[in-house]
């Protein structure tokens, strides 16, 4: 069973390093990838310390220890700054944030080296007989990813007023990140529960989780560690990170007057120019084409369109498609080619927002025909 488990810690090892190699070899690093860089370190220092244990290597285990014992509240916090700085390109983001590490570092200096050169001090005792220390841990940690999570989804849902579309290989890795993780501390959380309902404590219970972490390492490689490069305007996300539902409630930004004459550039600019048709189309380039600010254009699509930008215009990309699958098109070009001709990225996309706008697959729709 333990050469099972050296071999899975090992590969966990083998895995960690190529992340962080490849993580060096990026040229143009930004604080994302440092951050990033910072976290497979933490989750390597975790695995080298229970390949440590497991191999009685004691100068590894003593070395790896003061970081792997307050890990969970060093790498979920390091998460959820690491979800800001992909969405939020501020120079003091680091400074602004360090106050969510202050937990780890008081773990670090009140109990962790203390408890580990033996000294008898009060509030250590008091910790270990009265506080169940891993449960405080993975509910500190699951909390600080599910925020994450949330973070993210707001930003997501942010893009939509930016951006025509949606960089899914971009963010797919990042959700699965956030989930992976997630669901390891969760496992963690149900042994430590367990042990504490049934009363029982064995030394190998660990390694499930040390076993989870590997498999969700290797899981997020089969993957690939992609970055997104994504950046959204401050006022757009601070709203969102705000209150999503505060945009509803603000008073009017575009004149009557202005309505109708901006409803009729837009529609120029899509139907006659059919702008639609780039896939990379922004509402930055949007603005500047209808020379208007981002922020006016924005409440141009929630106040008179009732939608946002993402939405709006792959409501003519799909317009555009139903034309193309109803015509000879579909002999001379496959479904997908349709799709992308049409402005979307990529077929995924495609077939996901006709479904959203028709109910049925591109597919489905031109057989019908």
């Amino acid at each position: 069973m333990s050469n099972i488990v050296d071999f899975i810690l090992v590969t966990g090892i083998i895995l960690t390093l190529i992340a962080i190699i490849g993580l060096i070899k990026v040229k143009k690093k930004a604080l994302p990838q440092y951050i990033l860089g910072v976290i497979w370190l933490a989750i390597l220092d975790v695995l080298l310390f229970f390949y440590a244990v497991l191999r009685d290597i004691n100068v590894l285990e003593s070395i790896t220890y003061y970081v792997q014992d307050g890990v969970r509240f060093l790498i979920p916090p390091l998460v959820y700054v690491y979800i800001k700085s992909i969405f939020l390109e501020k120079r003091n983001l680091i400074r602004a944030n360090l106050f969510h590490f202050i937990p780890f570092l008081l773990y670090l200096c009140g109990y962790t080296i203390p408890s580990s050169l033996r000294l008898e001090l009060f509030h250590i005792e008091l910790i270990q007989d009265h506080i169940e220390l891993a449960l405080e841990k993975d509910l500190y940690g699951i909390f600080y990813f599910v925020i994450s999570l949330r973070l993210f989804y707001n930003m997501r849902k942010a893009l939509k007023n930016n951006y025509s579309k949606i960089g899914e290989k971009d963010f797919l890795w990042i959700e699965k990140f956030l989930y992976s993780f997630l669901l390891v501390l969760v496992i963690d959380l149900l042994i430590t529960l367990s042990e504490l309902l049934f009363a029982y404590d064995v030394f190998w219970d660990s390694y499930i989780t040390a076993i989870a972490l590997v498999v969700a390492i290797g899981y997020l490689g089969y993957y690939g560690l992609t970055q997104s490069t994504i950046f959204l305007p401050d006022f757009l996300i601070e709203n969102h990170l705000r209150n999503p539902a505060i945009t509803k409630t603000k008073p009017s930004v575009i004149a009557n007057d202005q309505k109708n004459v901006l409803m009729a550039t837009y529609t120029r600019i899509m139907k006659d120019e059919k702008r639609y048709l780039s896939s990379d189309i922004s509402l930055r380039e949007l603005a500047q084409e209808m020379e208007l600010p981002e922020r006016k254009l924005s409440a141009f699509f929630r106040e008179v369109l009732k939608s946002n930008f993402y939405d709006s215009v792959n409501a003519f990309r799909v317009a555009e498609a139903k034309v193309l699958l109803k015509s000879d098109a579909v002999e001379l070009h496959s479904i997908t080619g349709i799709g992308l001709s049409c402005g979307f990225k990529s077929k995924s996309s495609f077939y996901r927002i006709f479904k959203k706008h028709m109910g049925m697959t591109p597919l489905k729709y031109a057989k019908q025909q």
